[in-house]
């Protein structure tokens, strides 16, 4: 037996040449989330090496014509001693819709496992942000409570698509063959780039795409009419819930991404608008029941190394109240 799980010994698992010991060690060997893609990678490779099956489709045409001919159709007579009839029929009705609800549930099960096969997922949690180096090399740091699903295979060969829920910068990498990077939200809008730098927003109330460097296309819908944006460095493009844009110039220059998640930079940024940052960001239900001071503006720049030092920040920067209980927080003037 071999005395590690190596790319030989895993092959041999898939010709079923393995023996229970080894086999057990390749199950053992799997339970370590980190072997998972490196099981999945060889999988492909082996599975291109050794076709399961190849279908001669000339030559079943061929003699499918051939049957056709010799056989001319006729209208089938059923033959009654085929034909269930009383008791065996209903059972045999209730056996066909069995059947068809099992086929059923097994067809969505594999389609909702299709994704965890196809993709590679990546997420963070409320108040926490993670950097990501991608196949091609590109460059993104994972903002909170954010899902990042990128291709298991083919990534910078075939396809350079993402599919981004929450908010994300990106540095994305050139390619010899100019190949696009697109980065598709469920807000029925994408981002496709050549090579650039640039924050993608997209969350239940909205979107917004950010662009430092270099140049991309917004395509998205408003209503029944797709329509597509060329974005310049230094604009902001905002999408309501309907999908209508706005475009406007970056005042600030964002911070380095290394810096993401520690440094707040406000530049006439709104209560409410900083209220649906910290709900976002991190899961706080934040209630400002005065309109005046929602709509009162932060400027500066903050470093926080968690939520209760931002709102501490923030409470001496407006001079107001910040009243925390558990998840929720509730913020008034004196």
């Amino acid at each position: 037996m071999e005395s590690e799980v190596n790319k030989k010994l895993v092959f041999d698992y898939f010709a079923r040449k393995t023996s229970p010991l080894q086999r057990e060690q390749i199950g053992q060997w799997l339970r370590e989330k980190a072997n998972e893609e490196q099981y999945y990678e060889w999988l492909e490779e082996w599975e291109n090496k050794h076709p399961q099956y190849l279908a001669q489709i000339d030559l079943a045409h061929d003699r499918y014509s051939l049957f056709l001919q010799e056989n001319p159709h006729t209208a089938a007579t059923p033959n009654p001693a085929l034909t269930p009839s009383g008791p065996s029929n209903g059972f045999f009705r209730q056996w066909l819709v069995a059947a068809s609800l099992l086929l059923a549930l097994c067809s969505l099960s594999t389609y909702l496992f299709r994704n965890q096969i196809r993709f590679v997922t990546y997420e963070t949690g409320f108040g926490e942000s993670r950097s990501l180096q991608l196949p091609d090399q590109s460059r993104v740091v994972l903002n909170a409570n954010s899902t990042l699903c990128v291709p298991r295979w083919g990534f910078g060969d075939r396809t350079r698509e993402v599919v981004l829920t929450g908010e994300a910068s990106f540095a994305v990498t050139h390619t010899p063959t100019n190949q696009r990077f697109v980065v598709k939200t469920k807000k029925n809008f994408e981002v496709v780039v050549l090579g650039t730098e640039f924050t993608v927003f997209a969350r239940k109330r909205g979107a917004r795409v950010a662009l430092n460097k270099g140049k991309v296309a917004l395509h998205y819908q408003e209503g029944n009419t797709v329509k597509q944006l060329t974005m310049k460095p230094g604009e902001l493009a905002t999408l309501d819930r309907t999908n209508h844009v706005a475009v406007n110039a970056i005042r600030q220059t964002p911070l380095p991404t290394t810096e993401a998640g520690k440094r707040f930079v406000f530049d006439e940024t709104p209560l409410q608008e900083v209220a649906y940052m910290l709900e976002d960001s991190y899961g706080l239900q934040v209630e400002i029941k005065d309109r005046k001071l929602a709509e009162r503006v932060l400027m500066g720049s903050l470093r926080a190394e968690n939520v209760d030092q931002l709102l501490q920040s923030i409470s001496e920067l407006l001079d107001i109240d910040v009243i925390r209980q558990g998840n929720r927080v509730q913020l008034k003037s004196h």
